[in-house]
């Protein structure tokens, strides 16, 4: 029963979200599986969407990463923001260098999905990594399980929209911009995020995602 779910859930402590079997530190993760995590170092991502800008990521979407990454996304397990933001934070220092006095754009949820977890899951995890410019917004869109990448494409383009004045004050500052997303698939979100913000006079030379599948 859900109400016997829920008295467990208060009076014993959480398991990890990775494992599942070992009680979770205040990471959210066990000791073993938080090791798994700091163990992983940046990947270049290798989008299909060719256009889409070039993706560094803090691991590879498996094992207990995308375990984390889903109780995280699935079951809004904020207390594994940090774990996740330092994988971004080592993926933002790969391209740092690159793009000097660049902002971050999280990738926004949309309404729907921010409700349901009570956050903005992509914004949590990049807190406190730099200059975080909430310039994007998404409207309703279908869940890219199961679409093919020209379905993902046109989901991505339909969805996602700048907000006016937050975009033409970015632009006038003339910095360039650092995507930031959890995982990175097909590239059709980024893509999609890159041409809104290009088309508003900003340049997008690289991206960050927690994961890359």
């Amino acid at each position: 029963m859900r109400l016997t779910e829920d008295a467990r859930e208060l009076f014993l402590p959480a398991a990890c979200a990775s494992c599942r079997s070992a009680p979770a530190a205040g990471s959210g993760l066990c000791a073993d599986c938080a090791a798994d995590l700091h163990a992983l170092r940046p990947v270049l991502a290798t989008p299909a969407v060719r256009t889409a800008p070039p993706v560094v990521a803090g691991g590879p979407y498996a094992g207990a990463l995308a375990e984390a990454l889903n109780e995280y996304k699935e079951r809004a397990r904020r207390e594994l923001a940090p774990a996740l933001g330092t994988l971004l934070g080592r993926a933002l220092a790969v391209v740092a260098a690159e793009v000097p006095g660049a902002v971050l754009v999280p990738v926004p949820p949309t309404r729907a999905a921010r409700r349901a977890r009570g956050f903005d899951h992509v914004a949590r995890a990049c807190a406190g990594l730099g200059d975080l410019r909430p310039v994007l917004r998404a409207r309703p869109r279908p869940d890219s399980v199961g679409l093919t990448p020209a379905q993902r494409a046109a989901a991505a383009a339909a969805s996602l929209h700048a907000v006016p004045r937050r975009l033409a004050a970015l632009a006038g500052e003339g910095r360039p911009v650092v995507l930031v997303d959890d995982v990175v698939t097909t590239g059709a979100t980024l893509d999609a995020a890159a041409r809104v913000l290009r088309a508003g006079g900003l340049r997008v030379p690289a991206a960050v995602a927690v994961a890359a599948a």
